[in-house]
């Protein structure tokens, strides 16, 4: 699955003015508070619904914390639990829903108000249909999962659904219930890619209006092959990217992290990962690299749709790590 190629992807990127950016990881009062919005789940459409299932319950070990159907019954959304706060939502592709990644949820602590914070900043009321871009939803509230939800669209109408977890949320409770030798051997969810069309356009979006903070760059100099890495959480964070020419903008892929990668890749061999070249679905990359740009240690795993998924260990000289120990 191709659906867009990323001008400044993995070990291949071109390094330029790598830098930490004095201040940029503080925590601030932007539109979701101090906490910010944290990454929590993304979404995927398979191709075969079964053969991605046994990809990521049983290769990946991710069990699925809890379930909803449509009213018909022909329609199931499996959600897996990757770590304590870590999630993904897959249901079948089918119709306008085309295999990939499809959508990210991220956490706030008062939706309503953030909700009301990002229209004071400029964000149009989204209408019904279609798919809007620069534009925020009504509040809401999920009968299946039981989450206050809203959503926003950026400049590409990529969808990003803020939840706010109330106590009955089947999430909250997954995460109260999540033992302590499950996180052992967790991947937590900490970077979800994105691709814009016009990357400074969407760069102005999720600096300005949305207040994501930029604790770092690489790429360029061009301004449309800047990579960015914006933190919209302690935690997580966003890696927005330029698609190539005549592809589709999106969600391009995200980034587990472990806190034990040669045990982590062990773990998925025995279970039946093999490795094999980049861009094999199905499979993990044949050995262990460190990115040029955000410095972190690192590995690919392709899922049976083709979405790749970046596994990451952080060391001292990770950008990564140096961005969440400078938030406050």
């Amino acid at each position: 699955m191709k659906r867009f190629a990323l001008f400044a992807a993995g070990v291949g990127v071109l390094v330029a003015a790598i830098a930490l950016q004095p201040g940029a990881a503080q925590g601030q009062a932007g539109p979701a508070g101090k906490n910010g919005y944290r990454a929590t789940l993304v979404g995927i459409a398979a191709s075969d619904f079964a053969k991605s299932q046994a990809f990521f319950e049983r290769t990946m070990g991710f069990p699925v914390a809890f379930k909803f159907s449509s009213a018909d019954g022909k329609r199931t959304n499996l959600f897996f639990q990757m770590g304590r706060n870590s999630f993904i939502e897959m249901q079948a592709a089918g119709g306008d829903v085309k295999p990939g990644l499809t959508h990210a949820h991220f956490v706030v602590d008062d939706l309503t108000a953030t909700l009301a914070k990002l229209r004071q900043a400029g964000l149009a009321a989204a209408g019904r249909g279609g798919r809007p871009a620069n534009a925020v939803g009504e509040e809401g509230y999920s009968q299946n999962i039981f989450t206050k939800n809203g959503n926003i669209y950026d400049p590409d109408g990529i969808r990003l659904e803020l939840n706010e977890l109330t106590p009955e949320s089947l999430m909250k409770k997954a995460a109260d219930s999540w033992t302590a030798a499950q996180e052992a051997k967790a991947l937590n969810l900490n970077v979800v890619g994105v691709g814009a069309s016009d990357l400074p356009v969407s760069a102005k979006f999720y600096q300005g209006l949305l207040a994501f903070r930029t604790p770092f760059t690489f790429g360029g100099p061009d301004p449309q092959r800047i990579s960015y890495y914006l933190q919209p959480s302690r935690e997580t964070f966003v890696e927005l990217q330029h698609v190539g020419a005549n592809a589709t903008p999106g969600l391009s892929h995200f980034h587990l992290v472990t806190a034990n990668l040669d045990a982590t890749i062990a773990r998925l061999k025995q279970a039946g990962l093999t490795a094999a070249a980049a861009n094999t679905p199905g499979t993990i990359g044949q050995a262990v690299a460190v990115s040029p740009g955000a410095k972190t240690k690192n590995i690919n795993v392709v899922d049976p749709d083709g979405i790749r998924i970046e596994l990451n260990e952080y060391d001292p000289d990770s950008l990564v790590k140096k961005a969440i120990d400078s938030w406050q």
